[in-house]
């Protein structure tokens, strides 16, 4: 199998005869290539450590981000370092994995080749596609255009830099909270938007008032709007009622069974309700896969997840798996 790879650098397939034993000594061994260095892509290289392959992890960021908590990032809580993990550094110790950065645009099934967007190949034994997920906007017009994200490190740290603006800009001109500049929405009521709106909640009413100590924060909100009648819906019910009661005894507004119809640069519009002045709109209501699936050319279910056999191989290529967020996992084994 031969491949144009410019950037890859791995030994040769071939194999060298052993003069002494006039036998081959140095088989190649299989190349297991992974796309994606998040949770699901970098167990799986930890899992073939001591097996006899040679992994390829690819990824278009050369950090693997903990996302749990890009939240705490958003509201300056924590570092950026503090969540972000070099992926060399998480290799250096297993011999049998390297680390490419590129961006996986497409892949040639029958010739087992990944196409990366700089023009180059990979070739592969076995695939491992893990790419992870990104927020679904499902058809709301302007959520790309006007919303924040928090799917990536970059995304957390340009949030923060901008509820932090909204502060400047209120504190500059009073008269700027009218328009919305300190109301906050947050777009869905599942573990990331209740953990975005109780770290706003503290930023705003623990951590800024030193810092801003002529400007009127009690006028500062905080908007939750959530499409279903609870927060939390994985959730038993108890810990909904919970989550519910604590944002609220900390001034967080919660609306359920409300539906924004359309985010503007200046706030929302929600169904029957009208319109939400805000400078600031994080939307977190839901997640779908990530785009490469689209690109891949295999089946797809609800969400562009990939269908998936029991073992997480994908149906008639047994050479090739999906896991994480991009698999449509029905947990039968």
């Amino acid at each position: 199998m031969s491949a144009s790879r410019p950037t890859d650098s791995r030994p040769s397939r071939s194999t060298d005869p052993d003069p002494g034993a006039g036998t081959s000594t140095d088989a190649p061994r299989p190349r297991v290539a992974i796309v994606g260095a998040g949770f699901a892509g970098l167990n799986v290289v930890k899992n073939l450590k001591d097996a006899p392959v040679e992994v390829l992890l690819i990824d278009q960021h050369n950090h693997h981000t903990f996302q749990p908590l890009l939240y705490q990032v958003a509201t300056a809580q924590l570092e950026s370092g503090d969540v972000a993990h070099q992926v060399r550094a998480v290799l250096r110790r297993q011999d049998n994995a390297r680390f490419l950065q590129g961006t996986v645009v497409g892949v040639d099934w029958d010739a087992r080749m990944l196409h990366l967007a700089d023009g180059s190949d990979v070739d592969f034994d076995q695939l491992v596609v893990a790419p992870g997920a990104i927020y679904a906007d499902f058809g709301v017009p302007g959520v790309r255009e006007h919303a924040h994200f928090l799917k990536s490190l970059s995304e957390a740290v340009n949030l923060r830099s901008h509820v932090l603006r909204r502060f400047e800009e209120a504190d500059r001109d009073p008269s700027a909270i009218d328009r919305g500049a300190l109301t906050f929405v947050i777009v869905g009521g599942g573990p990331t938007g209740v953990e975005m709106a109780g770290a706003l909640s503290e930023l705003i009413h623990r951590s800024l008032p030193g810092d801003y100590p002529h400007l009127d924060l009690s006028r500062a909100r905080i908007v939750l709007l959530e499409m279903a009648d609870a927060l939390l819906p994985p959730f038993s019910e108890g810990s909904q009622r919970h989550a519910k009661k604590v944002l609220e005894k900390r001034g967080v507004e919660v609306r359920l069974g409300t539906t924004v119809e359309e985010v503007r640069r200046d706030g929302v519009r929600i169904a029957d309700d009208g319109f939400l002045p805000a400078g600031t709109v994080v939307w977190a209501a839901g997640v779908q896969a990530h785009p490469l699936v689209a690109a891949l050319g295999v089946d797809t279910t609800r969400g562009g997840r990939i269908v998936v056999e029991p073992d997480l191989s994908l149906p008639g290529r047994p050479f090739a798996w999906a896991a994480g967020d991009a698999a449509a996992s029905t947990d039968d084994e």
